[in-house]
């Protein structure tokens, strides 16, 4: 019986040598990981991009590829500024939430406990309907360089799209005006705030607003460390542009973030820097009901996604200069920064089916003519 026994164990420890630790295992992910990147960037002739995915507060993977500028052939780095476009509300929910576990603001409160002389059509609206997209206020098309003051005064003759809290539809407005009121409670310009609440204490110290503005026939810019040029294919050659940004808009798009600032807020986010889990999880992974059709956002205003009882929230932007998404369930953040301005969404989402079982990596990774 002991002779057995002990023969038993042997060969248990012999399948076991076979399997792979968890360190091997994780650095095959890895490996397959970069092949599928290489295969990408080859494939759809994607310049430059960086890659994250942070498990419960510690850095699984960290890694770049390509160029952030092709004329200098200078390579993106983990501290290269990417243009991420709509992930910037990331930052800005990350801002409305400390604000509100604070005690500053308040989701349900209507808009005009904190904005003096709004119209009529107005006073239904609460400020969770301006994180949520379902405030039915019509997006601003005008001068670009107007301040956030002139822009809400210039809406507020306008008509809503929809009753608020009816339905949710997608629109930079909502934003605009959520920023207006952070700007209110603080007493200081939306930049300014971010740095000082979020970013700072979260120790992204990389990136920044470009804070555009156009000064006669000239365009005036600040300077942002190691700034990615963004790219697209015209007539069969790359070229460079620039979006953009109205800095009204800045809470809805237009920051420039590095791929070490945004492991940074996922990190902060994993160890309850700025607030706890258990205030922050019913608002960032849920959603209320609607009268008409099904919650596309988050309480937070991310974008929520679900596949076999796995849940994601997040936010991409550009269509896919952003792409960042969270899962709340296992653990993991997984962040993709491009300079490809015809890039669709869907990377992060096929990285993350690398590490989450079950997961499939979704539709294939795909460009549109701009």
């Amino acid at each position: 019986m002991r002779y057995f026994v002990a023969r038993l164990a042997l060969v248990v420890l012999l399948l076991l040598s076979f399997l792979p630790s968890p360190a091997q295992s994780s650095s095959a992910i890895s490996q397959a990981v970069d092949a599928f990147v290489a295969d990408k960037l080859k494939t759809l002739g994607i310049p430059g991009l960086a890659v994250a995915v942070v498990q419960k507060g510690e850095i699984r993977k960290v890694a770049t590829y390509g160029l952030a500028n092709v004329e200098w052939k200078a390579p993106v780095t983990d501290h290269t500024n990417f243009q991420i476009a709509s992930c910037t509300k990331l930052l800005t929910s990350t801002l409305v939430l400390k604000t509100v576990y604070a005690g500053k603001l308040r989701l349900n409160d209507p808009i005009s406990n904190y904005l003096d002389s709004i119209p009529p059509q107005w006073q239904p609206i609460r400020v969770k309907h301006l994180l949520t997209h379902a405030s039915g206020i019509r997006d601003f098309h005008g001068n670009l360089y107007l301040s956030t003051a002139a822009v809400v005064r210039a809406l507020r003759d306008s008509t809503l799209a929809y009753p608020p809290g009816s339905k949710q539809q997608y629109a930079q407005a909502d934003f605009m005006l959520l920023g207006y009121i952070l700007e209110k409670i603080y007493g200081k310009p939306f930049p300014e705030l971010l740095q000082e609440e979020v970013t700072r204490p979260l120790q992204m110290l990389d990136g920044a607003f470009d804070m555009e503005q156009r000064v006669g026939p000239f365009l005036r810019t600040n300077l942002v460390s190691q700034k990615a040029t963004t790219y697209y294919d015209w007539q069969g050659q790359l070229r460079a542009y620039k979006y953009l940004y109205p800095a009204y808009t800045y809470t809805a798009g237009g920051y420039f973030a590095s791929l070490h600032d945004m492991v940074q807020w996922a990190i902060g986010l994993d160890k309850e820097v700025l607030f706890p889990e258990a205030f922050a999880a019913p608002l960032l992974y849920g959603c209320d009901s609607l009268p008409q059709g099904h919650a596309e956002f988050t309480r937070a205003g991310w974008a929520l996604g679900t596949e076999k009882d796995i849940v994601s929230a997040g936010h991409s932007g550009g269509p896919g200069l952003g792409d960042v998404w969270r899962f709340p369930q296992e653990g993991y953040t997984v962040i993709v920064l491009s300079n490809d301005g015809e890039l669709l969404p869907g990377l992060a989402r096929a990285i993350a089916a690398f590490y989450i079982k079950g997961l499939s990596p979704g539709a294939p990774i795909k460009k549109y003519e701009r």
